[in-house]
């Protein structure tokens, strides 16, 4: 098949730069689809924390409203950012949960005492890795980079095909070895 030279040569360069900018993240997708079909090769136990602390300066009557003082505590004392702090108030306790990659933090902040009675939960390294991969519990930047790598694969694909129609002696092997994977992909769907 013949393509038009200015494409075929637009194709080779995209294909080369996406090959750069691509080698790390397919790296540690490529890696961390393995631990994610084996999590018992790599994560143990979760690291259970129970926490119990007076919040800093407390009255009754603020509700759902912290003061600077009051945030920091509870960043510092759950270990994560209080925006990610999903907050709801049943009119004698606040709930609240929050949920990181590979970790979790969850309690509640009597209205009447200030007092705070809070888990913690970490999975440790290979569990925020498989968050990560999944893009489960990340902020924009991550989903951000995941978007851009896909858009990244997918040109990266592209230009690889531009490149390979006009090369008789390599197409049909690889056209049959995509029918193949293609086909094997969908067997395997299947039967699971």
């Amino acid at each position: 098949m013949k393509v038009n030279k200015t494409l075929w040569r637009w194709s080779r360069l995209l294909h080369i730069y996406a090959a750069v900018a691509l080698l790390f993240l397919l790296l540690f997708f490529a890696f961390t689809g393995i631990t994610l079909n084996h999590p018992d090769w790599f994560i143990g136990e979760a690291q259970e924390q129970e926490l119990e602390f007076q919040l800093v300066n407390y009255k009754a009557s603020q509700g759902l409203t912290f003061s600077p003082a009051q945030i920091t505590q509870l960043e510092n004392e759950l270990d994560v950012s209080f925006g990610k702090l999903k907050l709801e108030d049943d009119g004698d306790v606040i709930f609240f949960d929050a949920q990181m990659p590979g970790a979790f933090a969850s309690g509640e902040l009597e209205l009447e005492s200030g007092l705070v009675s809070a888990s913690r939960s970490d999975s440790g390294v290979w569990a925020w890795l498989n968050d990560l991969h999944k893009g489960r519990h990340t902020g924009f930047a991550w989903k951000l980079l995941l978007d851009i790598s896909s858009v990244l694969i997918l040109l990266f694909s592209l230009s690889g095909l531009v490149l390979l129609l006009p090369n008789k002696r390599y197409l049909k092997p690889a056209m049959l070895l995509g029918l193949v994977t293609a086909a094997i992909c969908t067997f395997t769907a299947l039967v699971s």
